[in-house]
């Protein structure tokens, strides 16, 4: 389907809204799994009708899906930044 690049990459593609080390969340909720962004891949998704971020994101020990999967694999625009923290001020839910 999309087998080939986008045309000027990789200069032409806008760049991550993530880093890998980022902590973050899935959103919409309702899996409230969080953890830790440990990859991340510029691949072609049907559902963005051309390619995408996808990051990796290994969930924290709290994460609800922890007790069965240690990571997931997430699209850039089902996450936000997110971290445990209260004393940081990013502690509240962040936009991407």
């Amino acid at each position: 389907m999309f087998s080939t690049l986008p045309q000027k990459f990789p200069h032409g593609i806008g760049q991550p809204k993530f880093s890998i080390g980022d902590r973050a969340r899935f959103v919409p909720l309702p899996t409230e799994d969080y953890g830790i962004i440990i990859g991340l891949q510029f691949v072609p998704a049907a559902h963005l009708l051309g390619w995408g971020w996808r990051y990796t994101l290994w969930l924290d020990p709290q994460s609800p899906s922890r007790a069965w999967t240690d990571s997931d694999l997430v699209w850039e625009d089902d996450l936000q930044r997110f971290t445990l923290d209260s004393a940081d001020p990013l502690s509240q839910e962040q936009p991407a």
